[in-house]
């Protein structure tokens, strides 16, 4: 890939997708992680530790290039998108629920994700990984995300008309920068897709419907409501795949560790797609046996 748009146009991306998310923040979505603690220690709980074991165990299992084990385990560790906002909400989720929690793995995601990708790199590559320091990862994904949600968050606070303007057409920029993002990542990288698009899509493929399921068992045995059940289902789901890209190009030197990244980030929504149809539908049978029982 480039290096003008390795090192500063899918940084510059990732900030901006950040900012946007900054922007539609407020304190009370901090204040939800106090007062409704359960839910949100469930999916930090499955956003922590769950994803980043599962991509463990299935790359463990599925014969693949380390490259591309480092890879779907790098982006394991990523939080949820922001997109996952968005279509909680079309799936009828806990919407409040899904802010919170992105806001809360986004910010921690500098100290989480350099560890686990150090553990990646040491189980998958071992001597031969890439020299990459765990104190100048966490800085340099603290400057691409939570400096720009602090900015958002600010903007939201002094100037909250700015914000408004902001808040209506970011999330559309947003999203037109993540696909640009991911299509980049795919055509830079084409040779290589070609090559390994079978093991690299069947193991995105693989992590996404395993984080769905586990994501909406757990939330079920710890008997959450619906709407938050849906809300994290699609938080494990929907993962920043900008973040993981812009690690693998900009730290580790290659773009070849973005490949399943890239293709997760266009497979997510896929399936998302699909659990959303499931989710409205079940919405709509359950109102209308409420309204049964009430009339």
């Amino acid at each position: 890939m480039d290096s003008f748009i390795g090192q500063i146009l899918l940084p510059l991306a990732l900030a901006f997708i950040m900012l946007a998310l900054g922007v539609g923040l407020t304190p009370g979505d901090f204040r939800r992680i106090f007062t409704k603690p359960k839910a949100l220690l469930v999916g930090a709980v499955l956003q922590y530790i769950s994803l980043p074991l599962l991509a463990i165990a299935i790359v463990a299992f599925l014969p693949a290039p380390p490259v591309l084990k480092v890879g779907i385990v790098l982006l394991a560790a990523c939080p949820g998108g922001t997109t996952s906002n968005l279509l909680t909400h079309m799936a009828r989720g806990d919407v409040a629920l899904s802010i919170s929690l992105t806001a809360l793995t986004s910010l921690t995601s500098m100290f989480t994700v350099p560890v686990v990708l150090m553990i990646a790199l040491a189980l998958f590559m071992g001597p031969e990984a890439p020299s990459v320091g765990l104190v100048t990862t966490g800085l340099v994904i603290f400057l691409l995300t939570v400096v720009p949600v602090g900015i958002g968050m600010t903007i939201r606070q002094f100037a909250p008309k700015v914000a408004n303007v902001l808040d209506r057409h970011s999330r559309l920029l947003s999203g037109i920068v993540f696909t640009a993002v991911v299509l980049a990542t795919l055509i830079a990288d084409r040779d290589e897709l070609v090559a390994r698009f079978a093991e690299a899509g069947l193991i995105a493929l693989s992590l996404n419907v395993a984080a769905m399921l586990v994501a909406f068992s757990v939330a079920s045995l710890v008997m959450l409501k619906m709407k938050q059940r849906i809300a994290l289902t699609l938080e494990c789901g929907l993962q920043n795949a900008t973040l993981a890209i812009v690690v693998s190009v900009s730290m580790l030197g290659s773009v070849s560790y973005a490949v399943p990244a890239a293709i997760y980030g266009l497979l997510m929504f896929v399936t998302a797609g699909a659990f959303i149809l499931w989710a409205r539908r079940w919405s709509g049978v359950a109102s209308r046996a409420r309204r049964r029982v009430v009339g």
